[in-house]
């Protein structure tokens, strides 16, 4: 038995092709797409893969949304480009196509291709994001109050610790400093996942929030101090945060029996 690979090559016009499906794709970006006008050449020009048309007769772009706009404007929109028509009409398997295609493009930002990943159905993103909203935060590259766009970050803590501390990890962060979407940048989710991590049965959260969020109110104040303690130290970011967040939670606990001790220590 052969195996087929089953595609057709045809020309379409591009009024029949849109982003159909907007979450298995990238924001579209409009100086991109004038950048590729500016230097277009018809005979360099790699067809748009897409999927064959809806109700409407409108093929989702899969790939080339940019190299679409580029046509028209610099060929009008009264024409029709080559395209590479896939089987496919389902918005996951898009998805899927689209992150397949574009592996190692440094076009796609991080934050995008995650979202991506969540509407092709990857399980560690999708699980990832659910813990995400479930801590009433979001996945987004706006630098908005509740966002996080630190994704590189989000998946270690997942891969290393598991579901569950990533959970605690987001809902220390939260406690510390609210919506603060620095409080949840990539090296403070790396520090307190390590924290977590060790100690999260024994944290009395309340008398962590007391002695952390007041002596660090913002989290550049407690970034700085973590980055002067790994120098100190000599040691990684991360280790150095959680053990800052140890010393400054012991040296305010009054019970000596509550106080956190490393494992080694136990």
């Amino acid at each position: 038995m052969t195996n087929k690979i089953d595609y057709e090559m045809t020309s379409i016009h591009l009024s029949k092709l849109s982003v159909v499906w907007r979450k298995a794709q990238r924001p579209f970006n409009q100086k991109w797409a004038d950048e590729i006008a500016e230097k277009f050449d018809p005979d360099k020009f790699e067809p748009i893969l897409v999927t064959k048309p809806n109700g409407a007769g409108v093929f989702h772009i899969v790939e080339g949304q940019h190299r679409k706009a580029a046509a028209e404007k610099w060929g009008g929109s009264n024409q029709q480009v080559p395209c590479r028509i896939i089987a496919e009409a389902d918005p996951s398997r898009a998805a899927e196509i689209f992150l397949g295609i574009n592996e190692g493009r440094k076009a796609v930002k991080p934050v995008q291709r995650f979202l991506t990943a969540i509407e092709a159905g990857r399980e560690h993103e999708v699980t990832i994001n659910e813990i995400v909203k479930r801590c009433n935060y979001r996945i987004s590259d706006a630098k908005l109050d509740g966002s996080i766009s630190a994704v590189a970050a989000l998946k270690r803590a997942f891969a290393n610790f598991g579901p569950n501390i990533l959970r605690f990890t987001l809902d220390t962060c939260r406690i510390l400093w609210g919506e603060d979407p620095q409080g949840v940048r990539g090296d403070i989710i790396d520090g307190v996942s390590v924290f977590m991590n060790e100690f999260h049965t024994h944290v009395d959260r309340n008398h962590l929030k007391r002695v952390i969020a007041s002596l660090y109110p913002s989290p550049h104040k407690f970034l700085d101090a973590a980055k002067y303690a790994a120098d100190q130290q000599n040691e990684t970011l991360p280790i150095a945060m959680s053990g800052l967040i140890r010393d400054r939670y012991n040296r305010k606990m009054r019970d000596p029996n509550k106080k956190l001790r490393r494992k080694a220590e136990a």
